[in-house]
């Protein structure tokens, strides 16, 4: 499995949406968030297009991504799973970016990710 860790700015590489989601919860993406201490935007109003940014880093891979939902303009109930988007440098990190993210979150429930 793939380890996340926060982004540094040497680590910071400009991302876009490639059409690749996942669907989750924002708890289990605060779960991660909060397992790898990594920090991440919350303005859970509905007022902004996302109530949500999580930034994640795998070193392994020197792949830097983004989680975050898009245009739901209402607050999120952080227990239903919403339709996320994964932003990253092109199509192909993208996909990367979201077997790693899935892996961790299904992890969440069966080990300590650490």
């Amino acid at each position: 499995m793939k380890k996340l860790k926060e982004p540094t700015d040497v680590n910071y590489t400009p991302t876009s949406f490639h059409n690749v989601t996942i669907y989750t919860t924002p708890n289990k993406l605060i779960e991660l968030c909060e397992i790898y201490d990594i920090e991440y935007y919350e303005n859970n109003t509905g007022y902004d297009k996302y109530n949500f940014d999580f930034e994640f880093y795998v070193p392994s891979e020197d792949l830097y991504f983004t989680v975050y939902d898009w245009k739901e303009y209402e607050p999120l109930h952080l227990d239903t799973t919403y339709e996320f988007h994964i932003g990253t440098r092109d199509l192909l990190t993208s996909i990367k970016a979201k077997e790693i993210i899935e892996e961790n979150i299904c992890k969440l429930n069966t080990t300590i990710l650490r």
